[in-house]
């Protein structure tokens, strides 16, 4: 990790210089911060005026001079936040504080002495640190963010055995939002660590996870496909369970019906049965039966005379 920073110093100077010309020294300098360009070293005796161009990305231009014979200065078209570090006449650097986005781009210098004029070209690097955040969702999935860094920051995971998936968007600014997720299904780690890579910064996260999530996320598809058909199996069998239920008490009750006693009816010479609701006596039915069939001797008799 440590071989790192110098990697992406020199991937960064090589797109300044492709991007911007070739400058002669590169100045990096963190947004917020206090940047100091400085100029050729010259006999303080020969010095005759020195002049600061400066023109940002932006395009805009800014004159900073110092005349030595006058022991006089001038600006224009410069903002407060541009100054000379000391005294011109001793130390012609430039200072800005604090820096911004917008001061990125290339600083000229040129030194007027007795032996004649030098120009020295500074490029001058804005470093934007990114805002890290790292939160998981109710499906295992762990998102890292590395909002508006400049340049774009680089993001690895000291945990997880999954595949991490990684978007970077660019924005108007020239900020740089990296994105990176990984799933940790199968995991049975407690605490996740994403590591995030940047010139300004670099800066670690770590996020625990909840017992709750934990507990989900080493349960594997085929469990969760497993637990799913179960649970179905389950919920069918206790409706079939009921519709027999249903239907039992349905059958017991039709059988109820047919069973009812029927008793016989006359009416003229034609015989009929009609049925006999309610309970039936069960102490006195045997006397009840042979009164019931001499009741039907006497009217057979008396039908056939």
């Amino acid at each position: 990790m440590a071989q790192m920073w110098p990697i992406l110093a020199d991937f960064l100077l090589f797109l300044i210089k492709v991007v911007q010309g070739p400058a002669d020294s590169t100045v990096p300098a963190v947004v917020g911060t206090r940047a100091v360009l400085r100029c050729r070293n010259t006999s303080v005796s020969s010095l005759v005026s020195v002049v600061w161009k400066i023109r940002s990305k932006t395009g805009s231009h800014c004159l900073l001079a110092y005349r030595a014979d006058t022991n006089k200065t001038d600006k224009t078209n410069c903002n407060e936040r541009m100054t000379w570090e000391s005294s011109p006449y001793h130390d012609p650097a430039l200072q800005i504080h604090p820096v911004r986005l917008a001061d990125e781009g290339n600083y000229t210098c040129e030194v007027a002495t007795g032996d004649g004029t030098f120009c020295l070209v500074s490029a001058l690097i804005v470093l934007v640190p990114p805002a890290v955040t790292l939160t998981h969702d109710s499906n295992g999935v762990v998102v890292c963010h590395a909002s508006a860094g400049k340049p774009a920051a680089e993001i690895s995971w000291a945990q997880g055995n999954g595949r991490s998936i990684e978007n970077k968007t660019h924005h108007t600014n020239g900020t740089v939002t990296t994105l990176s997720s990984m799933s940790m299904i199968n995991s049975t780690n407690a605490h996740v660590t994403c590591l995030v890579i940047h010139p300004a910064m670099n800066q670690t996260q770590t996020i625990e996870l909840s017992p709750k999530l934990s507990a989900d996320m080493t349960l594997s598809p085929i469990l969760h496909y497993f637990l799913m058909c179960t649970s179905s199996c389950v919920a069918v069998a206790v409706v079939a369970l009921i519709l027999y239920q249903t239907l039992k008490c349905r059958a017991s009750w039709l059988t109820g019906l047919a069973d009812t006693a029927t008793v016989p009816n006359t009416t003229g010479n034609n015989l009929k049965l009609t049925s006999r609701p309610g309970t039936v006596n069960t102490t006195n039915s045997s006397t009840v039966e042979s009164i019931y069939q001499n009741n039907i001797h006497k009217k057979v008799n008396s039908l056939k005379t």
